[in-house]
């Protein structure tokens, strides 16, 4: 595989960090920056895909669930009574198929 220098401003207590863990794992700076990089894009195709996956499955019901009973929901998370995830709420016009 072809590599290429590339470069980053990072701030010294970042760099402490990063030498620090270079010795301890007998790594190079050089290979954990990649590990990081590496690691910081897959998950975010990861994401990306479950988001596309997520709007296509959305797409293909006519039901939602309101902005209103996502909120209610989530400021129960952590409390003594959490509430069950909600239910849609909200029913779309169903599309007319093209003539």
């Amino acid at each position: 595989m072809t590599k290429i220098m590339i470069s980053a401003r990072v701030d010294v207590e970042l760099n402490e960090k990063l030498e620090t863990l270079a010795e301890a794992s007998q790594r190079s700076k050089a290979f954990l920056i990649t590990e990081a990089v590496a690691s910081l894009i897959a998950r975010e195709e990861w994401l990306e895909e479950r988001i596309a996956q997520a709007v296509k499955a959305a797409d293909a019901t006519d039901e939602r669930i309101s902005h209103e009973a996502m909120v209610t929901w989530m400021e129960s998370w952590g409390t003594a009574n959490p509430l069950p995830p909600p239910k849609p709420d909200i029913q779309l016009p169903r599309k007319q198929p093209k003539s």
